[in-house]
């Protein structure tokens, strides 16, 4: 009778070559979609923002400074307040003209026809709130508070922009 040769078996071991293609892969995808992005965005003096521990990317968008002593668009002085506040007949209408107007003009710079970014502004749906597709692409306003104003100066503020067409808006805070 003959004896039957058997192999030595050698234990088996982790293939480490397939393992490390899928984590170059994963890296070169990680650094290929990547973005830096920078934003004009300045933090006024006079504001003490709000903390945060959310994240979100910045979009383009136009700035406004929301103080004690008045609103401003752009680095521009455009609604003096008194007291903190506009004007009791702003806060009972709940709305500001003149900071309507300032808005309008810069929803026309960065968002109107002839914007490289944004070609056209979808229109409102019959109830007058933007349609789905503008709330997703549509005009976008920072607005840096102080958090010690009230609530019905930034309501008044918060409408106001709203009429100029900006349906969205992000309130700037600090990341604590």
């Amino acid at each position: 009778m003959m004896k039957k040769h058997r192999p030595s078996r050698k234990p088996p071991g982790l293939m480490l070559t397939s393992l490390l293609d899928m984590f170059t892969i994963i890296l070169i995808f990680l650094i290929v979609s990547f973005e830096a992005e920078s934003h004009d965005f300045k933090l006024d003096s006079d504001v003490e923002l709000p903390e945060s521990t959310a994240e979100q990317k910045l979009k383009p968008a136009v700035n406004m400074v929301v103080t004690g002593k008045g609103v401003t668009v752009s680095d521009q002085l455009v609604v003096p307040f008194e007291n903190g506040r506009p004007s009791p007949a702003a806060l009972e209408a709940a709305s500001i003209p003149k900071l309507v107007e300032a808005l309008k003009v810069e929803h026309d710079k960065k968002f109107g026809q002839g914007s490289d970014s944004k070609p056209e502004q979808p229109a409102a749906s019959a109830d007058g709130k933007p349609s789905s597709e503008e709330e997703e692409d549509g005009a976008i306003i920072v607005i840096q508070s102080d958090k010690h104003l009230d609530y019905a100066t930034l309501y008044t503020v918060l409408k106001s922009a709203a009429e100029a067409g900006f349906f969205k808006y992000r309130l700037a805070i600090l990341k604590s």
